[in-house]
């Protein structure tokens, strides 16, 4: 009975000392992993000292992953290092950029990380880029430098040419506004001449009326010359056949004058009784002589009425003479009047002409006074931009001189 409580007493110690070794075979193997969460990656079981074959299993599991660890934590420092040593050339590389100005086609870095393959590659084609800007920003420069100088040196001769031109401009509308008056001027003046071209047209015609009113008296005058002329020759006619009547009265006087003489001594010859016969005869001498003092009475009478007939036709003579000179004269006054009214027809109809012209000229010096008020106005307006494009040139020439400058401050190989 003992001997069984001892076995049994034996049994329960071998169970406990058992159990307190896998407690402890537990805990070695907790503290491995417990380093090894904690960052520990050295130590290491053996897992000879662990009795049970489950422990040992976990032993020797705990052991892969502490050695798994190990060269994950080596792979991944031998990474980190490379990476880091990519890192510190690329940023190098930077800094030789930013602070040198050094910029090259690439950076040059051998890329030992595949990681760090895209940022050297990224930082390569940046280069690449930069290189690219550089260059083309210094060529764009000295491009804009040289561009800028010529778009100052054409600025300012085109604003000096703008003042030269305002000038002219200014020149040119203040002889404009004097033609304008003066355009002005001249027509009212051609005004002035229309009207008194007008008022001579009147009076020419006028004057045309009265030399044809004296043309139709002197041609009046004349026709009543030729007739008194005609009359003074009928009156002339009629003179010389009264002179020839008297001629034969003065002849029978004659020979009345005669015969009482004859009877006269014929009655002498017969005494007493030719006495009444003398009588008679006495008195037909007597008539006799008063018909010869008649007739010359007449006849000094005729050559009066003859004398004076003739003056009378010499005077008619040279009032148709008058007449028809005077006639002539008005003809010839009136193909001069007729020519003076033709031109002074022809000079109104070149007075209206002209104020026509003179008011359209004066309307045309109006506008192109305004015009050029406009185009001075745009002329101050193109000299003040040509001032600002001068300044803007000049500006634009001095940041060209300062983008050169900054661009030269990289060294592109």
């Amino acid at each position: 009975m003992k001997t069984e409580k001892t076995v049994a007493a034996r049994g329960v110690a071998s169970k406990r000392a058992s159990k307190t070794t896998k407690i402890d075979d537990l805990a070695r193997i907790g503290a491995l992993l417990e380093s090894l969460a904690d960052g520990t990656y050295d130590a290491r079981l053996d897992e000879g000292s662990f009795s049970d074959a489950a422990h040992q299993s976990l032993a020797l599991l705990a052991n892969r992953v502490a050695d798994r660890a190990t060269q994950e934590l080596a792979i991944v420092r031998e990474r980190g290092a490379r990476m880091r040593d990519g890192v510190n050339q690329t940023v190098e590389a930077l800094m030789r950029v930013v602070n040198g100005g050094a910029i090259t086609q690439t950076t040059g870095i051998v890329v030992q990380e595949p990681a760090l393959a895209p940022l050297v590659q990224g930082i390569d084609q940046l280069f690449g880029m930069l290189r690219e800007i550089t260059l083309e920003t210094r060529d764009a420069a000295l491009q804009v430098s040289a561009s800028s100088a010529e778009v100052l040196a054409a600025a300012t001769q085109q604003e000096s040419s703008m003042a030269e031109h305002a000038s002219a401009v200014h020149e040119t509308t203040a002889t404009m506004a004097e033609l304008k008056g003066a355009a002005r001027q001249i027509a009212e003046n051609a005004g002035t001449v229309a009207t008194v071209a007008e008022q001579t047209l009147v009076s020419a015609r006028s004057g045309e009326g009265s030399i044809q009113e004296l043309l139709r008296s002197l041609a009046t005058m004349n026709t009543n010359a030729t007739e008194i002329h005609e009359g003074m020759t009928r009156l002339a006619r009629r003179v010389e056949r009264i002179g020839s009547v008297v001629e034969v009265i003065d002849e029978i006087a004659d020979r009345s004058d005669l015969l009482a003489l004859n009877a006269a001594l014929e009655g002498a010859k017969a005494g007493d009784a030719g006495r009444g016969f003398s009588i008679v005869a006495v008195e037909m001498r007597r008539l006799a002589e008063n018909v010869f003092a008649s007739t010359k009475e007449i006849k000094e009478l005729i050559g009066e009425i003859r004398e004076a007939a003739d003056s009378a036709a010499q005077t008619t003579t040279r009032n148709r003479a008058s007449a028809e000179a005077g006639q002539s004269q008005g003809h010839a006054a009136m193909g001069s009047v007729q020519k003076i009214l033709a031109s002074v027809q022809e000079t109104n109809d070149a007075a209206r002409v002209i104020h026509l012209a003179t008011q359209q000229q004066r309307t045309a010096t109006e506008q192109v006074v305004a015009s050029m008020n406009e185009v001075e106005a745009v002329t101050r307006q193109a000299t003040e931009g040509s001032r600002q494009a001068s300044s803007a040139a000049a500006e634009l020439a001095g940041l060209a001189d300062r983008l050169s400058a900054v661009v030269r401050q990289f060294q592109v190989s």
